[in-house]
């Protein structure tokens, strides 16, 4: 289960810095056009940085008992269908 969401986590990953990469292009192209565009850039890719190295050690981390002890019994539950 911690493999997938390894690759779930890494393809989002993927997306997400491919846009970053292409916002930088831009940031770098138009920066005659803007004094803070280049400053937001620099923490925009501090914050990339620091949330991608966060989220993957709280996916290896994962306690894999929690969907295990999870209880889904739905025994008590009634249900009255209604045919209409």
């Amino acid at each position: 289960m911690k493999l997938m969401y390894l690759w779930i986590y890494t393809l989002f990953l993927v997306i997400v810095w491919w846009f970053f990469i292409v916002a930088k292009i831009h940031a770098y192209k138009f920066k005659n056009f803007s004094n803070y565009i280049e400053k937001v850039t620099q923490i925009l890719l501090a914050l990339l940085i620091i949330l991608s190295i966060i989220w993957y050690v709280l996916i290896l981390f994962l306690d894999d008992n929690i969907t295990k002890t999870l209880n889904f019994d739905n025994k008590d539950l009634y249900f009255n269908e209604v045919n209409y």
